[in-house]
């Protein structure tokens, strides 16, 4: 059993009363103290995502398991737009080879996914709200598209974009199945 002494006591107290000040008044200095990239998200703007999904030759090459998402400046998920993947049957097993996307967000796949698409030309747009729904600061983002064929190539496309209230416009890497990419910040 210890034994507080009466100095023990007032030590403890100042350095609890002193925690409880500093944290009622250093989250309103933070606030007055914000950079200006930590802005809201500017009301009715989104990001549209184009990129085109490359013609494979026939034979066993199928229609391409695709994801597309946001990811914040630390390469954390923001939002998914959308995974195109067979989740029926024998499909579900070449979702992981959508490796990237996979490994932070499988757990979203019921709520996200949709039939694989053919070849061709595809826009997303991102709204600037996270998979819950709340809407994120101006800053850094990275747009990812992940492409898998089951007998095929896997593409990676991870770029990063500064969203803040300018609209802009630019043209992202290509890589395997992702034969083009770009994106563009305006009115959504």
């Amino acid at each position: 059993m210890t034994h507080d002494t009466r100095r023990s006591v007032l030590r403890k107290l100042a350095l609890g009363t002193a925690t409880l000040i500093l944290s009622r008044v250093v989250p309103a200095e933070a606030a007055a103290a914000t950079p200006s990239g930590a802005k809201k998200w500017a009301a009715g703007q989104a990001l549209t995502i184009t990129f085109k999904v490359a013609t494979q030759a026939g034979g066993r090459v199928k229609r391409p398991y695709v994801a597309v998402w946001i990811e914040d400046a630390q390469g954390n998920p923001v939002r998914t737009l959308s995974v195109w993947a067979e989740t029926t049957g024998r499909g579900p097993r070449w979702i992981p080879d959508l490796r990237r996307w996979y490994r932070e967000n499988s757990a979203l796949l019921d709520t996200v996914s949709s039939a694989t698409r053919n070849p061709g030309s595809y826009a997303l747009a991102w709204d600037g709200k996270t998979d819950k729904g709340t809407l994120v600061s101006q800053g850094d983002y990275y747009v990812c598209i992940e492409a898998a064929r089951e007998h095929g190539p896997y593409s990676l496309v991870r770029e990063k974009v500064t969203v803040g209230s300018a609209t802009f416009k630019k043209t992202l890497s290509a890589n395997n199945d992702i034969e083009a990419a770009s994106v563009g910040f305006g009115k959504a």
